[in-house]
Protein backbone atom coordinates (compact mmCIF):
# COMPACT_ATOMS: atom_id res chain seq x y z
CA UNK A 1 0.00 0.00 0.00
CA UNK A 2 2.74 2.34 0.54
CA UNK A 3 4.95 1.78 -2.53
CA UNK A 4 1.59 2.43 -4.25
CA UNK A 5 1.46 6.04 -2.73
CA UNK A 6 5.10 6.53 -3.41
CA UNK A 7 4.90 5.32 -7.01
CA UNK A 8 1.36 6.24 -8.54
CA UNK A 9 3.03 6.04 -11.85
CA UNK A 10 4.11 2.46 -11.98
CA UNK A 11 1.00 0.80 -10.32
CA UNK A 12 -0.91 2.92 -13.34
CA UNK A 13 1.16 1.93 -16.00
CA UNK A 14 1.40 -1.63 -14.29
CA UNK A 15 -2.39 -1.72 -14.77
CA UNK A 16 -2.38 -1.37 -18.88
CA UNK A 17 -2.21 -3.99 -21.38
CA UNK A 18 -2.28 -5.08 -24.43
CA UNK A 19 -2.64 -8.33 -25.84
CA UNK A 20 -2.60 -9.43 -29.85
CA UNK A 21 -4.21 -13.15 -31.59
CA UNK A 22 -4.11 -13.88 -35.18
CA UNK A 23 -1.25 -12.36 -35.97
CA UNK A 24 -0.28 -14.07 -39.79
CA UNK A 25 3.49 -15.77 -40.26
CA UNK A 26 3.63 -14.63 -43.99
CA UNK A 27 1.81 -11.48 -46.14
CA UNK A 28 2.57 -9.97 -48.94
CA UNK A 29 4.00 -6.54 -49.41
CA UNK A 30 0.45 -5.49 -50.53
CA UNK A 31 -1.65 -7.00 -48.56
CA UNK A 32 -3.30 -6.06 -45.48
CA UNK A 33 -4.84 -7.76 -42.40
CA UNK A 34 -6.61 -7.73 -38.85
CA UNK A 35 -5.26 -8.52 -35.64
CA UNK A 36 -7.21 -9.48 -32.71
CA UNK A 37 -6.51 -6.63 -29.78
CA UNK A 38 -7.25 -6.53 -26.53
CA UNK A 39 -7.02 -3.94 -24.14
CA UNK A 40 -7.16 -3.53 -20.39
CA UNK A 41 -7.09 -0.32 -18.36
CA UNK A 42 -9.04 -0.55 -15.49
CA UNK A 43 -7.57 3.00 -14.47
CA UNK A 44 -7.56 4.96 -17.58
CA UNK A 45 -9.95 7.89 -17.50
CA UNK A 46 -9.10 9.08 -21.26
CA UNK A 47 -9.71 7.42 -24.22
CA UNK A 48 -7.06 5.72 -26.11
CA UNK A 49 -5.51 5.52 -29.75
CA UNK A 50 -4.21 2.12 -31.21
CA UNK A 51 -1.57 1.99 -33.53
CA UNK A 52 -0.32 -1.15 -35.86
CA UNK A 53 3.47 -0.88 -36.70
CA UNK A 54 6.03 -2.93 -38.40
CA UNK A 55 9.92 -2.06 -37.87
CA UNK A 56 12.88 -3.95 -39.20
CA UNK A 57 13.97 -2.70 -35.48
CA UNK A 58 14.68 -0.24 -32.66
CA UNK A 59 12.50 2.63 -33.16
CA UNK A 60 12.02 2.66 -36.97
CA UNK A 61 7.95 2.51 -36.62
CA UNK A 62 6.13 2.41 -40.33
CA UNK A 63 2.84 1.16 -41.48
CA UNK A 64 -0.76 2.25 -42.15
CA UNK A 65 -3.55 1.78 -39.50
CA UNK A 66 -7.55 2.17 -40.58
CA UNK A 67 -9.15 4.87 -38.02
CA UNK A 68 -13.02 3.82 -37.13
CA UNK A 69 -14.43 5.67 -40.57
CA UNK A 70 -12.37 3.26 -42.62
CA UNK A 71 -9.79 5.65 -44.07
CA UNK A 72 -5.62 4.52 -43.65
CA UNK A 73 -3.52 6.84 -41.49
CA UNK A 74 0.68 5.90 -41.90
CA UNK A 75 1.00 9.56 -39.46
CA UNK A 76 4.16 9.70 -37.12
CA UNK A 77 2.94 9.20 -32.97
CA UNK A 78 2.65 12.90 -32.81
CA UNK A 79 -1.16 12.43 -34.58
CA UNK A 80 -1.93 9.60 -32.66
CA UNK A 81 -5.55 10.77 -32.93
CA UNK A 82 -5.52 9.83 -36.59
CA UNK A 83 -5.43 6.10 -35.45
CA UNK A 84 -8.20 3.78 -34.37
CA UNK A 85 -9.73 5.08 -31.03
CA UNK A 86 -11.12 3.50 -28.12
CA UNK A 87 -12.96 5.74 -25.98
CA UNK A 88 -12.96 5.93 -22.46
CA UNK A 89 -17.09 4.81 -22.51
CA UNK A 90 -15.75 1.73 -24.85
CA UNK A 91 -14.67 -0.11 -22.15
CA UNK A 92 -16.08 -2.86 -19.60
CA UNK A 93 -16.85 -1.72 -16.14
CA UNK A 94 -13.58 -4.29 -15.84
CA UNK A 95 -11.81 -1.71 -17.76
CA UNK A 96 -10.84 -4.01 -20.85
CA UNK A 97 -11.85 -3.87 -24.70
CA UNK A 98 -11.72 -6.40 -27.47
CA UNK A 99 -12.13 -5.91 -31.02
CA UNK A 100 -10.16 -5.80 -34.36
CA UNK A 101 -7.57 -3.65 -35.76
CA UNK A 102 -6.68 -3.12 -39.39
CA UNK A 103 -3.58 -2.95 -40.51
CA UNK A 104 -0.97 -2.91 -43.79
CA UNK A 105 2.50 -1.87 -44.74
CA UNK A 106 3.87 1.41 -46.24
CA UNK A 107 6.06 0.24 -48.94
CA UNK A 108 6.63 3.75 -50.04
CA UNK A 109 8.28 4.72 -46.35
CA UNK A 110 11.96 4.75 -45.96
CA UNK A 111 12.40 2.32 -43.41
CA UNK A 112 11.02 -0.15 -45.69
CA UNK A 113 13.58 -1.96 -47.41
CA UNK A 114 11.86 -4.90 -49.38
CA UNK A 115 10.65 -8.40 -48.82
CA UNK A 116 12.21 -10.14 -45.64
CA UNK A 117 11.72 -10.84 -41.90
CA UNK A 118 10.01 -7.70 -40.04
CA UNK A 119 9.04 -7.22 -36.44
CA UNK A 120 5.24 -6.32 -35.88
CA UNK A 121 3.42 -4.76 -32.37
CA UNK A 122 0.62 -2.47 -31.44
CA UNK A 123 0.73 0.34 -29.13
CA UNK A 124 -1.68 2.27 -27.16
CA UNK A 125 -1.36 6.39 -26.88
CA UNK A 126 -3.28 9.04 -25.07
CA UNK A 127 -4.72 12.12 -26.14
CA UNK A 128 -1.80 13.97 -25.59
CA UNK A 129 0.32 11.93 -28.43
CA UNK A 130 3.78 12.08 -26.58
CA UNK A 131 4.60 8.37 -27.19
CA UNK A 132 2.91 4.88 -26.50
CA UNK A 133 1.82 4.03 -23.06
CA UNK A 134 2.03 0.54 -24.07
CA UNK A 135 3.11 -2.27 -26.41
CA UNK A 136 1.48 -5.27 -27.39
CA UNK A 137 4.45 -8.04 -27.49
CA UNK A 138 6.74 -7.89 -30.78
CA UNK A 139 5.62 -10.57 -33.63
CA UNK A 140 7.64 -11.38 -36.71
CA UNK A 141 6.13 -11.21 -40.01
CA UNK A 142 7.80 -12.42 -43.29
CA UNK A 143 7.24 -9.99 -46.36
CA UNK A 144 6.98 -11.05 -49.43
CA UNK A 145 6.71 -9.54 -53.12
CA UNK A 146 8.90 -8.82 -55.95
CA UNK A 147 12.02 -6.63 -54.81
CA UNK A 148 12.39 -3.32 -55.57
CA UNK A 149 15.01 -2.48 -58.36
CA UNK A 150 16.77 0.98 -58.56
CA UNK A 151 15.86 2.87 -61.72
CA UNK A 152 18.74 3.76 -63.50
CA UNK A 153 18.43 7.88 -65.24
CA UNK A 154 18.55 7.52 -68.92
CA UNK A 155 21.07 8.53 -70.59
CA UNK A 156 20.74 11.12 -73.72
CA UNK A 157 22.72 9.84 -76.61
CA UNK A 158 22.92 11.69 -79.81
CA UNK A 159 21.18 10.55 -82.62
CA UNK A 160 23.48 11.17 -85.89
CA UNK A 161 22.33 12.92 -88.34
CA UNK A 162 21.66 10.95 -91.81
CA UNK A 163 23.32 12.49 -94.60
CA UNK A 164 21.43 13.51 -97.47
CA UNK A 165 21.59 10.85 -99.98
CA UNK A 166 20.77 12.07 -103.80
CA UNK A 167 18.62 10.17 -105.66
CA UNK A 168 19.14 10.25 -109.01
CA UNK A 169 16.78 11.24 -111.40
CA UNK A 170 15.77 8.90 -113.88
CA UNK A 171 15.99 10.38 -117.68
CA UNK A 172 13.92 9.27 -120.43
CA UNK A 173 15.22 8.31 -123.64
CA UNK A 174 12.92 7.70 -127.00
CA UNK A 175 14.05 5.26 -128.76
CA UNK A 176 13.75 5.86 -132.87
CA UNK A 177 11.12 4.59 -134.49
CA UNK A 178 11.68 3.56 -138.24
CA UNK A 179 9.63 5.25 -140.68
CA UNK A 180 6.91 3.44 -142.38
CA UNK A 181 8.13 4.48 -145.97
CA UNK A 182 11.93 3.23 -145.72
CA UNK A 183 12.83 0.55 -147.27
CA UNK A 184 14.05 -2.33 -145.31
CA UNK A 185 15.43 -4.67 -148.32
CA UNK A 186 15.33 -4.93 -151.88
CA UNK A 187 12.52 -6.24 -154.10
CA UNK A 188 12.45 -10.28 -154.75
CA UNK A 189 11.29 -9.16 -158.72
CA UNK A 190 14.25 -6.96 -158.84
CA UNK A 191 17.15 -9.26 -157.94
CA UNK A 192 15.59 -12.32 -159.71
CA UNK A 193 15.08 -10.06 -163.04
CA UNK A 194 18.80 -9.00 -162.83
CA UNK A 195 19.73 -12.83 -161.88
CA UNK A 196 17.72 -13.96 -164.88
CA UNK A 197 19.16 -11.19 -167.52
CA UNK A 198 22.81 -12.27 -166.38
CA UNK A 199 22.37 -16.09 -166.20
CA UNK A 200 20.21 -15.74 -170.06
CA UNK A 201 22.74 -13.44 -171.64
CA UNK A 202 25.34 -15.52 -170.65
CA UNK A 203 23.81 -18.39 -172.22
CA UNK A 204 23.05 -17.14 -175.44
CA UNK A 205 26.44 -15.67 -175.95
CA UNK A 206 27.91 -19.42 -175.07
CA UNK A 207 25.28 -21.47 -176.55
CA UNK A 208 25.19 -21.97 -180.60
CA UNK A 209 22.12 -22.33 -182.61
CA UNK A 210 23.16 -26.17 -183.23
CA UNK A 211 23.73 -26.98 -179.42
CA UNK A 212 20.85 -27.63 -177.45
CA UNK A 213 21.63 -29.94 -174.68
CA UNK A 214 24.20 -27.15 -173.39
CA UNK A 215 21.39 -24.77 -173.43
CA UNK A 216 19.49 -26.93 -171.31
CA UNK A 217 22.41 -27.69 -168.72
CA UNK A 218 22.86 -23.84 -167.88
CA UNK A 219 19.10 -23.87 -167.53
CA UNK A 220 19.71 -26.50 -165.36
CA UNK A 221 22.75 -25.00 -163.16
CA UNK A 222 20.85 -21.38 -163.23
CA UNK A 223 18.18 -23.16 -161.46
CA UNK A 224 20.04 -24.11 -158.73
CA UNK A 225 21.87 -20.77 -158.19
CA UNK A 226 18.41 -19.13 -158.21
CA UNK A 227 16.89 -21.46 -154.87
CA UNK A 228 19.74 -20.42 -152.46
CA UNK A 229 18.86 -16.98 -153.54
CA UNK A 230 15.11 -16.97 -153.06
CA UNK A 231 15.93 -18.96 -149.68
CA UNK A 232 17.60 -16.46 -149.00
CA UNK A 233 15.03 -13.41 -149.75
CA UNK A 234 12.31 -15.01 -148.00
CA UNK A 235 14.22 -15.35 -144.46
CA UNK A 236 15.19 -11.34 -145.24
CA UNK A 237 11.46 -10.65 -145.91
CA UNK A 238 10.26 -12.87 -142.81
CA UNK A 239 12.69 -11.41 -140.73
CA UNK A 240 11.45 -7.79 -141.96
CA UNK A 241 8.10 -9.44 -140.72
CA UNK A 242 8.98 -10.09 -137.68
CA UNK A 243 10.94 -6.00 -137.08
CA UNK A 244 7.50 -4.45 -138.28
CA UNK A 245 5.58 -6.53 -136.16
CA UNK A 246 8.11 -5.72 -133.26
CA UNK A 247 8.52 -2.16 -133.59
CA UNK A 248 4.66 -2.00 -134.91
CA UNK A 249 3.43 -0.86 -131.12
CA UNK A 250 6.53 2.13 -130.91
CA UNK A 251 5.28 3.07 -134.69
CA UNK A 252 1.93 3.34 -133.62
CA UNK A 253 2.28 5.09 -130.94
CA UNK A 254 5.09 7.68 -132.45
CA UNK A 255 1.94 8.78 -135.11
CA UNK A 256 -0.51 9.17 -132.34
CA UNK A 257 2.04 11.61 -130.38
CA UNK A 258 2.75 13.20 -133.95
CA UNK A 259 -0.53 13.52 -133.98
CA UNK A 260 -1.27 15.11 -130.95
CA UNK A 261 1.42 17.60 -131.68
Amino acid sequence: MLFGLLCPGRIFAATQSLSTNNIPLTIDQSQDFDVDVTFSCPSCSTDSYLRGVFYPSGTSYFGYTQDNNGNWSNAAGGNCTTYFKVAQTDLSKEGTWSGTLKVKLDTGSSYYAGPGEYLFKVGRYTPSCSSASVWSTEATIAITGPTPTPTASPTNIPTPTPAPVNTPTSKLTLTPTPKLNQKLSPTISEEIDATDSEVLGESSESASPTQKPQKTEVLSSNSHNIMPIILILLGVVFLGLCAIAFFYPYIVKFIHEKRNE
